[in-house]
């Protein structure tokens, strides 16, 4: 049957119904869980799709969101790297309430992911269906993906284009390199990238850049093709376009991180090079609950624990199991099963070289001693990380790519070896252990009933007060949900300010209605230009309104844009991306007009 399977057209886009359906039988459950509970970092996602929102129903989306009122005494928005307003569930908040967009989101890049490994391994590594089939599954149900967006790290869903992106800078032209098909593949790719920035993929998009370029040196080595020039042309134009079209948000991001540095965090590791290897193995094949209870003993340095969901990347064991067998039964073949251009016998030292230095790179940032910690917290982006096994991000891809290529390798096996991954990954997803994902704590019945009463038109919203709950105990209570009561709390969850708020300051506030006059004269709302452009609005960080500035505060406080000075340089990168977006718009329209022709 499987013979005759091989043989046949198999239809890729059923076996890929077949898997999303799969995909969504697996995880719809915990969008919410049976209790109606989420992972708990939604209070921040889903609150913040909420608020993006409302300023969309006031401003329209062509208007960024630079500040919000709903958390911390008002805060800065669009300049804060984990924002999102320009992305696909924030997109589709404008249509369905959060929780619905969330979660189709969560469907459509695990598509995206799928299918952008596909298009590498078909027309990048020369797969047949069946290799193919299997690097894209491997890849669709990675660990990382799945569980991040469990737990409400929204900002991670664009890892999912790593090998569209990969595939966009690495197919071989059929036409010059200048041409204005490669150059329209050139454009996307740097669309894509500009997805990362925006979608708030901003802290991993270095390991994410690394595994796009470990997967160039996958493509050089196992084609033996020259892709150098093809890649390092379009990735530069990517670049361009990329830095372009996010020049006016990373612009304000560096000015807003500049006054929160996060370099006061110890960098946590695995001091001995058996327990590292351990503990990558396990990351990469074991489950996430099955790797914390097992590794969480090795780390050093660490000063919170890390819980499962920080080490959920597992790939299921099948991936090995695959490249195992694969690797044996090619090693026992008489002819090899690649097939290697013949007109091309470029070296494959040197992406073999690249490709090792990448492989090492997380296993260099997990490695822990006093002294080579040293050397790491001094390190720029480096140093201020509290993560770095986030870092093996970049093994996903990779070992999705190589599982593939053994599996075309394996001649007479590859159709049994193909069936096996395609039906037991899914399989193993489905029957993997995940207590403590099921054991979230969110509500998001409150922000869904808001969304609705809004868009029915049943609530304006605004902000009139501030507070600072109190629990029994005198602490202070974290609740970003207060914004849907009309009341912005003092202290919110922003990691931003530090995972305990260390950043944070709340004067001169006090808890009362936000006309109310402070004791240090400012009515009571920050002004959140101070956190983003403090010379410019001559102001320092954490000031409140003036009392001569009601009318902006009211504005502010209602979701609608109010003046403030910024920065040349930040007028600058505006001007950038203004131009930019519409130098993309017209050549989209060229490149449509053409093909009609």
């Amino acid at each position: 049957m499987f013979r005759n399977l091989h043989k046949s057209s198999i239809h890729v886009a059923g076996v890929f119904c077949l898997l999303l359906l799969a995909y969504h039988l697996i995880f719809r459950n915990y969008f919410p869980l049976a209790n109606g509970r989420m992972g708990h970092d939604y209070v921040l996602t889903l609150g913040g799709f909420l608020d993006g929102f409302l300023w969309y129903k006031n401003n329209g989306f062509i208007t960024p969101p630079w500040f919000t009122p709903s958390f911390c005494g008002g805060q800065a928005l669009f300049a804060d790297p984990q924002s999102a307003f320009y992305s696909l569930p924030q997109f589709l908040t404008f249509i369905v309430d959060p929780l619905q967009a969330v979660y189709s989101a969560f469907l459509i890049f695990a598509g995206l992911g799928f299918w952008g490994m596909y298009l590498f391994s078909r027309r990048c590594l020369y797969m047949g269906r069946l290799s193919a089939l299997v690097a894209a599954t491997v890849f669709m149900f990675n660990g990382f993906y799945a569980h991040r967006i469990i737990i409400g790290h929204y900002g991670y869903q664009s890892f999912m284009l790593v090998p569209f992106i990969a595939y966009l800078l690495l197919k071989v032209p059929d036409s010059p390199l200048l041409s204005a098909r490669s150059i329209r593949q050139s454009l996307i790719a740097g669309l894509a990238v500009a997805y990362w920035f925006h979608s708030g993929l901003t802290t991993l998009m270095i390991p994410a850049t690394l595994a796009v370029i470990g997967l160039a040196c996958v493509m050089a080595i196992s084609t033996r093709e020259y892709i150098a020039k093809t890649f390092l042309v379009r990735g530069l134009v990517a670049g361009a376009v990329a830095i372009a079209l996010s020049a006016s948000k990373l612009n304000a991001n560096m000015a807003l991180m500049s006054n929160f540095s996060r370099d006061y965090y110890p960098l946590p590791g695995v001091s001995d090079i058996g327990g590292l290897l351990t503990f990558v193995f396990q990351s990469l094949f074991y489950s996430s609950e099955h790797t914390y209870q097992t590794v969480t003993p090795l780390w050093k340095n660490m000063q919170w624990a890390a819980m499962p969901h920080e080490l959920a990347y597992g790939l299921t064991p099948l991936p090995l199991l695959v490249m195992l067998v694969g690797a044996g039964a090619f090693a026992l073949s008489k002819q090899s099963q690649l097939s290697f251009p013949a007109q091309d016998k470029s070296s494959t030292r040197f992406p073999s070289i690249v490709l090792g230095a990448i492989l090492l790179v997380p296993m260099a940032l997990l490695y822990y001693s006093p002294e080579w910690n040293s050397v790491l917290k001094n390190l720029p982006l480096i140093g201020s990380t509290t993560s770095p096994y986030r870092w093996l991000i970049i093994y996903i891809p990779l070992i999705a790519a190589v599982t593939g290529i053994i599996v075309k390798a394996s001649g007479k096996y590859k159709t049994w070896l193909a069936v096996i991954t395609v039906v037991g990954i899914p399989l193993l997803n489905a029957l993997e252990s995940r207590e403590y994902y099921q054991q979230q704590d969110f509500d998001p019945t409150p922000i869904v009933s808001y969304y609705n009463a809004v868009r029915r038109g049943e609530i304006t919203p605004q902000i009139t007060q501030v507070a600072d709950p109190k629990a029994p105990n005198g602490y202070s209570i974290i609740d970003n949900g207060l914004f849907l009561t009309g009341i912005s709390p003092m202290r919110c969850y922003n990691p931003i300010y530090g995972y305990r708020l260390e950043k944070l300051q709340i004067e001169p506030l006090v808890p009362g209605p936000i006309t109310s006059i402070t004791p240090s004269g400012s009515l009571n709302l920050h002004n959140p230009a101070c956190l983003v452009f403090p010379a410019e609005n001559n102001c320092k960080l954490w000031d409140a309104f003036k009392a001569s500035q009601s009318s902006q505060l009211l504005n502010f406080a209602s979701y609608k844009p109010y003046p403030f000075e910024r920065s040349s340089r930040q007028y600058v990168a505006d001007w950038i991306t203004f131009w930019t977006i519409f130098a993309l718009s017209m050549t989209a329209v060229i490149f449509m007009f053409n093909r009609k022709q």
